[in-house]
């Protein structure tokens, strides 16, 4: 069976010395673990109207700068292919190994499941990108674009196969490592991208499909706490399907908390910041949206309001003693609460795992896409009104559960549940990374992305450009290495 997915990978993998045991089949297969996105992946929801990012890259973009030179374009774009290079390294060479044909499908899968990750981000922010599928020299570069519709399929029938791989009865592995229901969760999410974006029926109902399959079948369960979750006590919850794992060693630790705390948290920076606009997204206590609601009080924007804004954003209008820690107010930006473990010393050594895919994403990818196609039901609202309930469990100040009333299905239609179903995607998952795809693929982002971040007070005027935008720029470089590439339109 694989190694310790936290041990460290050896840094330079000799052809001539490895492939002669499982465990040096291992170690490759960790280094490889390391492509996997981790808390930096944040950074993607600067590019929407609920988060506000201070680097640098992420402003270039926001702003409206984006161009064949921006910095995050060509990190995207060599980070993927450098992910693809090493799960093709890897392919070419594990036949080599004396493994059973049953470990090799079990590492070959995990590899597969890398390469079609890497290449599906890539189509989906570069349009035509080219398949890679070996290792490349560096005189065969000169490589041709695929089209979108042939980079897709090739994605998912490389996922199918990725599932089939993983399935054989003895993979029993570790926490941390790509399995069956990762694969699926994958596929899952990729199928609701795409058929949302293309409005193609067959492809929801299979979203929904694999959903639901991982819902019913794959032993997951809810977290008991929303805020524990995302701190280092939720490291290896059943909510979990897949995360990076982070522990406290040399080299696998990060500096998350430093990233999200107000200065008066260890000196902290305070760089991905709340917005007014995720603030007001929050509805009551009832679900009702707070422009309509006859019990919210501007005056009072924390009281009666759904728990997880308590749990997501501290209050900028005081000074919070948090489990001990103290958080001051900046007094012109909100803080992040979400990801924030109040015991983490001035080191800075955040653990915290980065949760790539997790149930509560399954609950909404199914209820959306049936939603798509059937509208509303009671199944459906159930899931919503399940992550509701969730986030009341523990979230009193003393520890007690809040009562959260569940949302009726009396009244409700297509339209409004597909409002709640958005506004649930941007409350539950803020932060995760994964809310930049939801508002490119509900074509949102040309109307949010042209309106100032606000705070306290104004942080940045945004600009994005529809169509052009929505597909990002080939890399400069890349068109000078590669004269088989065209750029994207308006670029």
């Amino acid at each position: 069976m694989e190694k310790d997915i936290t041990k460290l990978p050896v840094t330079a993998l000799s052809e001539d010395e490895f492939w002669t045991s499982e465990e040096q089949v291992a170690q490759a297969a960790n280094a490889a673990y390391f492509n996997l996105e981790n808390v930096s992946q944040i950074e993607w929801d600067g590019f929407t109207e609920v988060m506000y990012s201070q680097t640098g890259s992420t402003k270039e973009i926001s702003t409206g700068g984006i161009n064949p030179g921006s910095s995050l374009v060509n990190s995207l774009w060599t980070s993927s292919y450098s992910s693809i290079r090493s799960a093709n390294w890897f392919l070419d060479n594990v036949d080599k190994s004396p493994l059973e044909a049953d470990m090799l499908s079990v590492y070959k899968g995990q590899m597969r499941f890398i390469r079609a990750w890497a290449h599906y981000r890539l189509m989906y922010q570069f349009g035509n990108v080219p398949i890679v599928q070996q290792v490349l020299d560096i005189n065969e570069g000169k490589v041709p674009a695929n089209t979108r519709a042939e980079v897709l399929n090739f994605v998912i029938n490389e996922l199918d196969l990725t599932i089939s791989e993983l399935s054989v009865a003895e993979y029993d592995p570790e926490f941390g490592r790509i399995t069956p229901w990762a694969a699926k969760a994958l596929k899952s999410r990729i199928l609701l991208y795409e058929g949302t974006l293309a409005g193609d029926t067959n492809l929801l109902l299979e979203s929904a499909s694999l959903a639901k399959d991982i819902m019913d079948n794959g032993g997951f369960s809810l977290h008991h706490n929303y805020t524990a979750l995302f701190r280092p006590e939720g490291d290896g919850s059943n909510e979990v399907i897949l995360s990076r794992i982070n522990a406290d060693l040399e080299g696998q630790y990060h500096n998350l908390g430093q990233m999200l705390g107000p200065v008066s948290f260890h000196a902290s920076w305070n760089i991905f910041s709340p917005t007014v606009a995720l603030v007001e997204t929050y509805p009551d206590i009832n679900g009702e949206s707070i422009q309509s609601s006859p019990i919210y009080n501007p005056d009072e924007p924390f009281q009666n309001r759904d728990p997880r804004l308590t749990q997501t954003v501290f209050d900028w209008r005081e000074t919070v003693n948090y489990e001990g820690a103290i958080f001051e107010n900046t007094g012109s930006w909100f803080n992040f609460r979400k990801f924030i473990d109040p015991s983490e010393t001035s080191e800075q050594r955040s653990h915290n795992d980065h949760i790539i895919f997790r149930l509560a994403e399954m609950y909404l990818t199914y209820a959306e896409a049936i939603n798509e196609v059937q509208g509303p039901n009671q199944e459906t609202l159930d899931l919503v009104n399940a992550l509701r309930m969730r986030a009341g469990q523990g979230a009193a100040d003393d520890g007690t559960d809040i009562l959260v009333p569940p949302i009726p299905l009396a009244g409700m239609n297509q339209d409004s549940f597909r409002m709640i179903l958005r506004r649930e995607r941007i409350i539950e998952f803020v932060g995760e990374g994964i809310l930049y795809y939801d508002y490119h693929r509900w074509k949102e982002l040309e109307s949010t992305m042209n309106e100032p971040a606000v705070a306290v007070v104004s942080l940045e005027d945004r600009v994005f450009t529809a169509p052009r935008d929505y597909t990002w720029p080939i890399p400069e470089f890349e068109l000078i290495n590669n004269d088989l590439l065209s750029q994207n339109p308006g670029y």
